[in-house]
């Protein structure tokens, strides 16, 4: 019988997917508008990017499914596909997926803020995840991936939907910049209380993602949340910062400068590394490569 992630993780370091917003817009994607919908419609090459991510040696690649809630799908006029977009862009990974790969589905933040602050209710957000959760779960992926959170709020909730309506393990990253009382998410919520909260939540993986946080800062940032929980932790920064290059992004780092730092996340505590904004499956071979000096 194949080894569950949480019994791998607990005895390897694991390597997840990078970006694929990068590389979809470069093969004709609007960024603007439904990737996922495009994706469905090219499954060709969302096929590809998968198995490059598979074949570099990544251990779990996480579906663009990420904005694929009611919310967020409203504006594109798609708020009624909610199953079907999620379960398609899933199925694409889960006909090339590997014997000991994994495919986890990505859950994002809505956009909308909870009350008193905004006008969008917990129960209604609570209901927003767990219609998500559920078509996740049906697609039939292995984890559910709360990422890019910046309201602690929100994120608990995403957590309460994945944990009550699938039987999955959930990882909870959120989004941090550099403040001048520590790191922050931009709700002001800090490593060390995320740690213990989400620890408390039930989450299975906690970690970092995106935000602000430079490739070395974010061996602080997993060392803050090691020291507040006793859950493996993921660390997922962006390639550095982006820069305007003829009118389109460029991210600093580059595969072998991103690599340099992935001992440093390990050693303060991290389990599963990955790469977020400006990554590409080039980043990931290089992070599989120093990864390997630890198994």
């Amino acid at each position: 019988m194949a080894e569950s992630f949480l019994e791998r993780v607990e005895k390897e370091i694991l390597m997840m997917s990078g970006a694929m917003g990068t590389m979809l817009h470069e093969a004709g994607a609007n960024l603007g508008g439904c990737v996922s919908q495009w994706i469905i419609e090219h499954p060709g090459v969302y096929r590809d990017l998968v198995r490059d991510y598979f074949q570099v040696g990544c251990d779990i690649v996480a579906g663009a499914t990420s904005n694929l809630n009611r919310i967020s799908l409203t504006k594109f006029g798609l708020a009624e596909k909610v199953e079907e977009l999620n379960q398609g862009v899933i199925r694409i990974i889960k006909d090339i997926q590997p014997d000991r790969g994994f495919v986890a589905g990505n859950i994002g933040p809505t956009g909308k803020i909870l009350k008193p602050l905004g006008e969008l209710s917990p129960e209604e957000l609570l209901e927003v995840y767990s219609q998500q959760s559920r078509a996740l779960a049906e697609s039939g992926v292995e984890i559910i991936n709360i990422l890019t959170m910046y309201d602690l709020e929100e994120a608990v909730i995403a957590l309460r939907a994945a944990k009550t309506h699938t039987s999955l393990p959930v990882i909870v990253s959120l989004a941090f910049d550099p403040a001048a009382r520590g790191y922050r998410t931009m709700m002001g919520v800090s490593p060390e209380g995320a740690a213990e909260r989400l620890q408390r939540e039930g989450a299975d993986v906690i970690g970092a993602n995106c935000g602000g946080i430079n490739l070395e800062q974010m061996a602080e940032v997993i060392g803050l949340m090691k020291a507040h929980c006793k859950k493996p932790l993921i660390a997922k920064p962006n390639a550095g910062s982006p820069q305007v290059v003829e009118g389109r992004e460029k991210y600093a780092a580059g595969p072998e400068q991103f690599a340099e730092h992935v001992g440093k996340w390990i050693h303060e505590g991290a389990r599963i590394v990955s790469a977020c904004c400006g990554s590409s499956p080039f980043h990931l071979e290089h992070i599989v490569k120093e990864v390997r000096k630890f198994r």
